[in-house]
């Protein structure tokens, strides 16, 4: 009777656990196709569980900020207000995903921005600029 492989073998056993391992988290309202293309995405560019937490990370930005925010209520070495790192990774992942997953995704994302662009208002000739969020000019009257 022939032998395997080990490679054959080794391939078969559960993998053991490491130390950057973490549980795979969802987005949530994403569908099953979704995920997976949001997991592959992850696997590629950043780690898993990535845009979940970017989902969650750029939600608590969005509902910290106070209504009528300007520049000066934006801190820069305050850990809360840098996460328009979240919304960096988030907007990439529109980008590159599927169609249909990057539809879903942006229906998730597009009622945070929206309550953002409610609370600030962002530099009026830098609004087609790629990385709009980043730019607070002054109060919203």
């Amino acid at each position: 009777m022939p032998r395997r492989p080990p490679a054959t073998v080794r391939s078969a056993l559960p993998r053991r656990p490491r130390p950057y391992d973490r549980p795979g988290r969802v987005v949530p309202t994403l569908s099953a196709p979704a995920q997976r293309q949001t997991a592959e995405f992850e696997r590629r560019h950043d780690r898993p569980g990535s845009v979940a937490d970017a989902v969650a990370a750029w939600s608590r930005l969005v509902h910290a900020l106070p209504p009528f925010a300007d520049r000066n209520d934006w801190d820069d070495s305050c850990p809360c207000c840098t996460q328009t790192l979240a919304r960096e990774l988030l907007e990439d992942a529109l980008h590159k995903l599927p169609p249909g997953a990057a539809r879903e995704l942006r229906a998730v994302v597009r009622p945070l921005d929206a309550v953002f662009l409610d609370r600030v208002a962002p530099e009026p000739r830098l609004a087609d600029a790629p990385d709009w969020w980043t730019y607070l000019h002054r109060r919203r009257e």
